[in-house]
Protein backbone atom coordinates (compact mmCIF):
# COMPACT_ATOMS: atom_id res chain seq x y z
CA UNK A 1 0.00 0.00 0.00
CA UNK A 2 1.15 3.63 -0.42
CA UNK A 3 3.40 4.92 2.34
CA UNK A 4 2.04 7.41 4.87
CA UNK A 5 3.64 10.42 3.16
CA UNK A 6 1.86 9.50 -0.09
CA UNK A 7 -1.47 9.59 1.76
CA UNK A 8 -0.59 13.00 3.22
CA UNK A 9 0.56 14.27 -0.18
CA UNK A 10 -2.73 13.34 -1.83
CA UNK A 11 -5.28 13.60 0.97
CA UNK A 12 -3.89 16.85 2.41
CA UNK A 13 -4.47 18.95 -0.74
CA UNK A 14 -7.80 17.20 -1.36
CA UNK A 15 -9.02 18.17 2.10
CA UNK A 16 -7.90 21.74 1.46
CA UNK A 17 -10.46 21.95 -1.34
CA UNK A 18 -13.21 21.87 1.28
CA UNK A 19 -12.05 25.27 2.54
CA UNK A 20 -11.59 26.42 6.11
CA UNK A 21 -12.71 24.41 9.10
CA UNK A 22 -11.38 21.08 7.85
CA UNK A 23 -9.37 20.46 11.07
CA UNK A 24 -6.07 19.36 9.46
CA UNK A 25 -4.81 17.45 12.51
CA UNK A 26 -7.86 15.21 12.36
CA UNK A 27 -7.43 14.83 8.62
CA UNK A 28 -3.91 13.53 9.26
CA UNK A 29 -5.26 11.15 11.88
CA UNK A 30 -7.81 9.88 9.37
CA UNK A 31 -4.90 9.13 7.02
CA UNK A 32 -3.54 6.52 9.41
CA UNK A 33 -6.60 4.93 11.09
CA UNK A 34 -6.72 2.07 8.51
CA UNK A 35 -3.03 1.38 9.21
CA UNK A 36 -3.42 1.07 12.99
CA UNK A 37 -4.14 -2.72 12.87
CA UNK A 38 -1.06 -3.32 10.71
CA UNK A 39 1.13 -1.23 13.02
CA UNK A 40 -0.09 -3.27 15.99
CA UNK A 41 0.46 -6.49 14.03
CA UNK A 42 4.13 -5.62 13.53
CA UNK A 43 4.48 -5.29 17.30
CA UNK A 44 2.36 -8.27 18.35
CA UNK A 45 3.98 -10.75 15.95
CA UNK A 46 7.00 -10.79 18.26
CA UNK A 47 4.86 -11.81 21.25
CA UNK A 48 5.28 -15.56 21.89
CA UNK A 49 2.18 -17.74 21.68
CA UNK A 50 0.12 -15.60 19.28
CA UNK A 51 -1.14 -17.61 16.33
CA UNK A 52 0.01 -15.83 13.13
CA UNK A 53 -3.17 -16.70 11.22
CA UNK A 54 -5.37 -15.35 14.00
CA UNK A 55 -3.31 -12.16 14.12
CA UNK A 56 -3.43 -11.73 10.34
CA UNK A 57 -7.19 -12.27 10.06
CA UNK A 58 -7.82 -10.02 13.04
CA UNK A 59 -5.76 -7.19 11.50
CA UNK A 60 -7.38 -7.74 8.10
CA UNK A 61 -10.89 -7.43 9.54
CA UNK A 62 -10.04 -4.47 11.76
CA UNK A 63 -8.49 -2.55 8.85
CA UNK A 64 -11.78 -2.69 6.90
CA UNK A 65 -13.81 0.49 6.42
CA UNK A 66 -16.51 -0.95 8.70
CA UNK A 67 -14.26 -1.06 11.77
CA UNK A 68 -12.45 2.16 10.84
CA UNK A 69 -15.79 3.94 11.23
CA UNK A 70 -16.11 2.72 14.84
CA UNK A 71 -12.69 4.14 15.68
CA UNK A 72 -13.58 7.38 13.88
CA UNK A 73 -16.79 7.69 15.90
CA UNK A 74 -14.99 7.07 19.19
CA UNK A 75 -12.41 9.76 18.43
CA UNK A 76 -15.01 12.24 17.17
CA UNK A 77 -17.02 12.05 20.39
CA UNK A 78 -14.09 13.64 22.23
CA UNK A 79 -14.49 16.86 20.23
CA UNK A 80 -16.88 19.82 20.24
CA UNK A 81 -18.04 19.21 16.66
CA UNK A 82 -18.44 15.44 16.84
CA UNK A 83 -20.41 15.02 13.59
CA UNK A 84 -17.99 17.22 11.62
CA UNK A 85 -14.92 15.38 12.91
CA UNK A 86 -16.57 11.98 12.37
CA UNK A 87 -17.33 12.81 8.73
CA UNK A 88 -13.80 14.16 8.25
CA UNK A 89 -12.20 11.04 9.73
CA UNK A 90 -14.53 8.73 7.81
CA UNK A 91 -13.87 10.49 4.50
CA UNK A 92 -10.13 10.19 4.97
CA UNK A 93 -10.39 6.53 5.97
CA UNK A 94 -12.29 5.92 2.72
CA UNK A 95 -9.73 7.91 0.70
CA UNK A 96 -6.92 5.98 2.37
CA UNK A 97 -8.43 2.63 1.43
CA UNK A 98 -9.16 3.71 -2.15
CA UNK A 99 -5.55 4.87 -2.52
CA UNK A 100 -4.39 1.54 -1.11
CA UNK A 101 -6.34 -0.26 -3.81
CA UNK A 102 -4.50 1.61 -6.58
CA UNK A 103 -1.17 -0.09 -5.87
CA UNK A 104 -0.23 -3.59 -6.99
CA UNK A 105 -0.15 -5.72 -3.88
CA UNK A 106 -0.38 -9.42 -4.53
CA UNK A 107 -2.24 -11.48 -1.92
CA UNK A 108 -3.72 -8.29 -0.58
CA UNK A 109 -6.41 -5.71 -1.16
CA UNK A 110 -8.98 -3.48 0.50
CA UNK A 111 -12.15 -4.60 2.26
CA UNK A 112 -14.70 -1.85 1.66
CA UNK A 113 -17.96 -3.76 2.07
CA UNK A 114 -17.36 -5.88 5.20
CA UNK A 115 -19.51 -7.40 6.69
CA UNK A 116 -21.65 -7.62 3.52
CA UNK A 117 -18.90 -8.78 1.18
CA UNK A 118 -15.46 -10.31 1.79
CA UNK A 119 -14.03 -9.73 -1.67
CA UNK A 120 -10.82 -7.71 -1.82
CA UNK A 121 -10.84 -4.54 -3.91
CA UNK A 122 -7.69 -4.20 -6.06
CA UNK A 123 -7.16 -1.79 -8.95
CA UNK A 124 -3.51 -2.91 -9.40
CA UNK A 125 -2.34 0.24 -11.20
CA UNK A 126 1.30 0.50 -10.11
CA UNK A 127 3.93 -0.85 -7.72
CA UNK A 128 5.03 1.01 -4.54
CA UNK A 129 8.36 1.71 -6.29
CA UNK A 130 6.68 3.52 -9.20
CA UNK A 131 7.78 7.10 -9.95
CA UNK A 132 4.33 8.40 -8.96
CA UNK A 133 4.89 7.12 -5.41
CA UNK A 134 8.17 9.02 -5.12
CA UNK A 135 6.50 12.17 -6.44
CA UNK A 136 3.54 11.90 -4.04
CA UNK A 137 5.94 11.25 -1.16
CA UNK A 138 7.73 14.52 -1.91
CA UNK A 139 4.39 16.34 -2.09
CA UNK A 140 3.54 14.94 1.35
CA UNK A 141 6.80 16.24 2.82
CA UNK A 142 6.27 19.66 1.22
CA UNK A 143 2.67 19.81 2.44
CA UNK A 144 3.80 19.26 6.03
CA UNK A 145 6.78 21.62 5.72
CA UNK A 146 4.77 24.56 4.35
CA UNK A 147 1.71 24.04 6.56
CA UNK A 148 3.31 22.88 9.82
CA UNK A 149 2.93 26.10 11.82
CA UNK A 150 -0.55 26.78 10.50
CA UNK A 151 -1.71 23.25 11.32
CA UNK A 152 -0.12 23.27 14.78
CA UNK A 153 -1.93 26.53 15.60
CA UNK A 154 -5.33 25.22 14.47
CA UNK A 155 -7.80 24.53 17.27
CA UNK A 156 -8.00 20.79 17.96
CA UNK A 157 -11.59 21.22 19.21
CA UNK A 158 -11.00 18.66 21.95
CA UNK A 159 -13.66 18.78 24.65
CA UNK A 160 -14.17 16.80 27.83
CA UNK A 161 -16.93 14.29 27.00
CA UNK A 162 -19.97 13.87 29.21
CA UNK A 163 -20.56 10.66 31.16
CA UNK A 164 -22.96 9.53 28.45
CA UNK A 165 -20.42 10.15 25.70
CA UNK A 166 -17.73 8.33 27.68
CA UNK A 167 -19.98 5.27 27.87
CA UNK A 168 -20.58 5.38 24.12
CA UNK A 169 -16.84 5.85 23.43
CA UNK A 170 -15.97 2.81 25.55
CA UNK A 171 -18.62 0.71 23.77
CA UNK A 172 -17.32 1.79 20.36
CA UNK A 173 -13.72 0.99 21.32
CA UNK A 174 -14.80 -2.36 22.78
CA UNK A 175 -16.45 -3.36 19.51
CA UNK A 176 -13.49 -2.01 17.52
CA UNK A 177 -11.19 -4.23 19.57
CA UNK A 178 -13.35 -7.35 19.91
CA UNK A 179 -15.55 -7.17 16.80
CA UNK A 180 -12.97 -8.51 14.32
CA UNK A 181 -13.06 -11.87 16.12
CA UNK A 182 -16.72 -12.24 15.07
CA UNK A 183 -15.79 -12.48 11.39
CA UNK A 184 -12.90 -14.92 11.42
CA UNK A 185 -14.81 -17.66 9.63
CA UNK A 186 -15.88 -15.37 6.80
CA UNK A 187 -12.38 -13.99 6.19
CA UNK A 188 -10.86 -17.48 6.33
CA UNK A 189 -13.50 -18.94 4.00
CA UNK A 190 -12.77 -16.17 1.48
CA UNK A 191 -9.08 -17.16 1.67
CA UNK A 192 -8.13 -13.53 2.13
CA UNK A 193 -4.34 -13.09 2.17
CA UNK A 194 -4.34 -16.82 1.24
CA UNK A 195 -4.68 -17.71 4.92
CA UNK A 196 -6.75 -20.83 4.24
CA UNK A 197 -4.31 -22.04 1.58
CA UNK A 198 -1.28 -21.51 3.81
CA UNK A 199 -3.00 -23.08 6.80
CA UNK A 200 -4.20 -26.22 4.99
CA UNK A 201 -1.03 -28.26 4.68
CA UNK A 202 -2.69 -31.46 3.43
CA UNK A 203 -4.57 -30.00 0.45
CA UNK A 204 -2.54 -27.08 -0.85
CA UNK A 205 -0.62 -28.98 -3.56
CA UNK A 206 -1.63 -27.56 -6.94
CA UNK A 207 -3.28 -24.48 -5.43
CA UNK A 208 -2.40 -20.96 -6.53
CA UNK A 209 -0.60 -18.78 -4.02
CA UNK A 210 0.39 -15.12 -3.77
CA UNK A 211 2.78 -13.65 -1.22
CA UNK A 212 3.24 -9.95 -0.53
CA UNK A 213 6.60 -8.40 0.41
CA UNK A 214 8.09 -11.51 2.01
CA UNK A 215 11.75 -11.91 3.05
CA UNK A 216 13.61 -13.86 0.36
CA UNK A 217 16.92 -15.69 0.77
CA UNK A 218 18.87 -16.13 -2.47
CA UNK A 219 21.13 -18.70 -0.77
CA UNK A 220 18.38 -21.13 0.23
CA UNK A 221 15.94 -19.96 -2.48
CA UNK A 222 13.21 -19.65 0.13
CA UNK A 223 10.73 -17.19 1.59
CA UNK A 224 9.23 -16.82 5.04
CA UNK A 225 5.74 -15.24 4.99
CA UNK A 226 3.70 -14.06 7.99
CA UNK A 227 2.83 -17.66 8.93
CA UNK A 228 6.42 -18.17 10.06
CA UNK A 229 6.86 -21.26 7.86
CA UNK A 230 9.65 -21.33 5.31
CA UNK A 231 8.81 -22.30 1.71
CA UNK A 232 11.28 -23.26 -0.98
CA UNK A 233 10.86 -21.45 -4.31
CA UNK A 234 11.31 -23.00 -7.75
CA UNK A 235 11.59 -21.02 -10.97
CA UNK A 236 13.18 -17.79 -12.16
CA UNK A 237 14.16 -15.71 -9.10
CA UNK A 238 16.34 -12.70 -8.23
CA UNK A 239 20.04 -13.13 -7.59
CA UNK A 240 20.03 -11.11 -4.35
CA UNK A 241 18.17 -11.49 -1.08
CA UNK A 242 15.54 -8.95 -0.01
CA UNK A 243 11.81 -8.36 -0.08
CA UNK A 244 9.85 -9.88 -2.95
CA UNK A 245 6.24 -10.44 -3.95
CA UNK A 246 5.41 -13.78 -5.52
CA UNK A 247 2.73 -15.39 -7.66
CA UNK A 248 2.80 -19.14 -8.25
CA UNK A 249 1.40 -22.49 -7.17
CA UNK A 250 2.35 -25.29 -4.80
CA UNK A 251 4.14 -28.24 -6.39
CA UNK A 252 4.36 -29.93 -2.99
CA UNK A 253 3.42 -28.93 0.54
CA UNK A 254 6.62 -26.93 1.10
CA UNK A 255 7.60 -25.84 -2.43
CA UNK A 256 6.17 -23.06 -4.60
CA UNK A 257 6.73 -22.83 -8.33
CA UNK A 258 7.06 -19.11 -9.05
CA UNK A 259 5.35 -17.83 -12.19
CA UNK A 260 5.96 -14.13 -11.47
CA UNK A 261 7.89 -12.13 -8.91
CA UNK A 262 8.59 -8.50 -8.08
CA UNK A 263 11.56 -7.31 -6.04
CA UNK A 264 11.01 -4.48 -3.56
CA UNK A 265 13.26 -2.02 -1.77
CA UNK A 266 13.01 -0.59 1.76
CA UNK A 267 11.65 2.76 0.55
CA UNK A 268 8.05 2.13 1.58
CA UNK A 269 8.95 1.00 5.09
CA UNK A 270 11.22 3.97 5.75
CA UNK A 271 8.83 6.61 4.37
CA UNK A 272 5.89 5.13 6.26
CA UNK A 273 7.85 5.29 9.51
CA UNK A 274 8.87 8.89 8.76
CA UNK A 275 5.27 9.87 7.97
CA UNK A 276 3.95 8.36 11.20
CA UNK A 277 6.68 10.09 13.19
CA UNK A 278 5.88 13.47 11.61
CA UNK A 279 2.14 13.11 12.30
CA UNK A 280 2.87 12.22 15.94
CA UNK A 281 5.25 15.21 16.23
CA UNK A 282 2.68 17.56 14.70
CA UNK A 283 -0.01 16.38 17.11
CA UNK A 284 2.40 16.82 20.01
CA UNK A 285 3.19 20.35 18.79
CA UNK A 286 -0.54 21.11 18.50
CA UNK A 287 -1.19 19.90 22.05
CA UNK A 288 1.66 22.05 23.39
CA UNK A 289 0.34 25.07 21.47
CA UNK A 290 -3.14 24.37 22.88
CA UNK A 291 -1.90 24.20 26.47
CA UNK A 292 0.06 27.46 26.09
CA UNK A 293 -2.87 29.37 24.62
CA UNK A 294 -5.05 28.21 27.52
Amino acid sequence: MPNTLVHIGIQGPLNSLFGKGTSPQWMLLGCIIPDVPWILQRILKFVPGIDPYTLRLYSLNQASLFFCLFMAAALALSTRRSLHIFLLLSLNCLLHLLLDATQIKWANGVQLLVPFSWSMLRFDWFWPEHLSSYAATMVGLLFLAFNWRKIAATDLEIARPTAGKITIILCLLLFYGAGPFLFFKQALAADNHFCRTLKGQSDRVGKNIELDRVPFSSESMSVRPFSGKTFTLHGQLPDTSGLISVQGYFIDTDTIHVTRYHQHNQYRTMTTSLGLLLIAALWFHSLIFRSRTK
